[in-house]
């Protein structure tokens, strides 16, 4: 293609761009503010993208589109057969703002120029796409539905005040902005408050040592070890010394059901530590290397929800998913709504406290009902690894239908093996990350397949390899561990977790 026909279609996105912005921004200086993730989460809602979108990884947006002064990145892409995208940017300054505004065009006129030969159609999809920059915010979003996603954008926006040049007053406005946008992003729903919802009971209670039932519900009785915790704590951290900036070390602590669901009236009734000092305990043990994920206020919130089995220990896959946000929030990325994933159900699961209870005959009569959620990504290949070394293919959700009533948690990820390994074939952007995790993990990597390429699982508990060496080689973003409070006081466990590490 000629450099002339190049430069007549970024003059031509240019001059649409700027009829665009006269239309949707109006004139004068004025302050706007903007809740991104909040705009994100509605286009990709109520918006018709012809592809699955897919978040980039905030540091990787620049391979794309690098903006000096960015102070917030939301890039989604789809795969390299469609145009479908978008972009969210806020920059430290209204100058900024339209220094990005001319970058964000100069890629599109780029993007055209790239489809124009082999899917016009698709060309021609960027030459009508949505660009706006309002303040210190760029947006922009490619889309057959054109008219939806610039109602949606021009909704989102909020004038704040109008000053000078620099799109914002001294002081002042810019508090302004962080009260009415970016305040309520960071907020996202995760933050501890006093309004959790309260339990009440009047079932009779039976205590059978370790686990109690409470009607037709059984509990984990928790005790604290801060010796364990310390113990615990300092493989993490050693982890995240040795792996360095390089890779990002999370720490996800998941409570027992015991620490959320217990009714609240029969706290006094049992012995058991609290889950949420616990968690605050082990998090202040971690280093500032280690990216800490405190789910409990998140878990809390929906407490009367269906997060956690009444007949076996694990959580069920919408208590995975409220971890999941809790981790997406501290990675700083937008969770995928739950409404974009397609569930399926197992019913007829009797766990572990099913055994625990000495097969108790109220929970036989009223077993769980196990719910999966597939991930959005329809190309998606799992290998697993048994202690033998020997590898098979399988799915990260499996039809567990025919499978005996208390092994039917095995529908994620093919259960607990040594090592892993799961693909997003949609995606190819080179992200990467290792979950280290016993059986809590399970029902919480599904969410995790659609944001990274690859996906390493290891279960310590079974695999011998070295935790350190394997990051580097595989050249991972992140390395999550994923516990629940019972596992980090085990001294036998945490010993485990220290050999794949030190």
């Amino acid at each position: 293609m000629s450099k002339k026909r190049g430069v007549l279609k970024y003059v031509m996105i240019l001059a649409m761009t700027a009829a665009a912005f006269m239309i949707m921004s109006g004139c004068g200086g004025k302050t706007y503010s903007l809740d991104e993730a909040k705009l994100a989460g509605r286009l990709l809602s109520e918006v018709e993208f012809d592809c699955e979108l897919y978040q980039v990884q905030e540091k990787k947006v620049a391979n794309f589109i690098e903006l000096e002064g960015a102070e917030k990145q939301i890039m989604y892409m789809g795969s390299g057969s469609f145009a479908d995208s978008m972009g969210i940017f806020r920059l430290d300054s209204k100058k900024s703002a339209q220094a990005a505004m001319e970058r964000v065009n100069s890629y599109l006129a780029d993007l055209q120029d790239s489809f124009e030969d082999y899917i016009p159609e698709e060309a021609e999809k960027v030459q009508n796409a949505i660009t706006v920059q309002k303040g210190r915010f760029v947006v922009f979003c490619i889309t057959s539905d054109v008219e939806k996603a610039a109602a949606i954008i021009e909704e989102s926006f909020v004038e704040v005040s109008s000053d000078g040049d620099d799109g914002h007053s001294a002081g002042e406005p810019d508090e302004q902005e962080e009260e009415n946008g970016e305040g309520e992003t960071e907020g996202d729903g995760i933050k501890d408050d006093d309004s959790y919802p309260y339990i009440e009971s009047n079932a009779s209670i039976k205590d059978y040592g370790k686990v109690v039932l409470i009607g037709d519900a059984a509990y984990e009785i928790y005790s604290y070890s801060d010796k364990t915790a310390e113990k615990y704590a300092s493989y993490v951290n050693s982890a995240a010394k040795q792996l360095g900036s390089a890779v990002d070390v999370y720490d996800v602590i998941i409570p027992l059901s015991s620490g959320i669901t217990l009714p609240d009236n029969y706290y006094e009734k049992i012995t058991s530590s609290s889950q949420n000092k616990a968690v605050e305990s082990i998090t202040e043990k971690l280093s500032e290397d280690v990216k800490a994920v405190n789910m409990y206020g998140n878990l809390m919130k929906h407490r009367n929800e269906y997060i956690y089995f009444r007949t076996d220990h694990h959580w069920t896959a919408l208590g995975a998913y409220y971890g999941y946000e809790a981790f997406c929030h501290e990675k700083g990325v937008i969770p995928i709504t739950l409404d974009r994933h397609e569930p399926v159900e197992f019913e007829g699961f009797l766990g572990s406290f099913y055994n625990d209870t000495k097969k108790s005959e109220v929970l036989k009569k009223n077993p769980d009902t196990v719910k999966a959620y597939y991930p959005i990504s329809p190309d998606v290949s799992l290998v697993y690894t048994t202690d033998k070394g020997s590898s098979y293919s399988w799915d990260v959700i499996h039809d567990v239908s025919d499978y005996p009533s208390s092994i039917k948690y095995s529908t994620f990820i093919a259960g607990d093996n040594p090592f892993t390994e799961i693909t997003n074939n949609n995606l190819q952007d080179g992200s990467a990350c290792i979950v280290v995790k016993e059986s809590f993990g399970n029902a919480f990597v599904p969410f995790l397949v659609d944001h990274y390429e690859k996906v390493y699982v290891v279960d310590y508990r079974y695999w011998n390899g070295n935790l350190i060496q394997m990051a580097k080689e595989k050249k991972v973003d992140d390395v999550i561990f994923v516990n629940n409070l019972s596992m980090i006081r085990s001294d036998y466990l945490t010993g485990k977790l220290g050999q794949i590490i030190e």
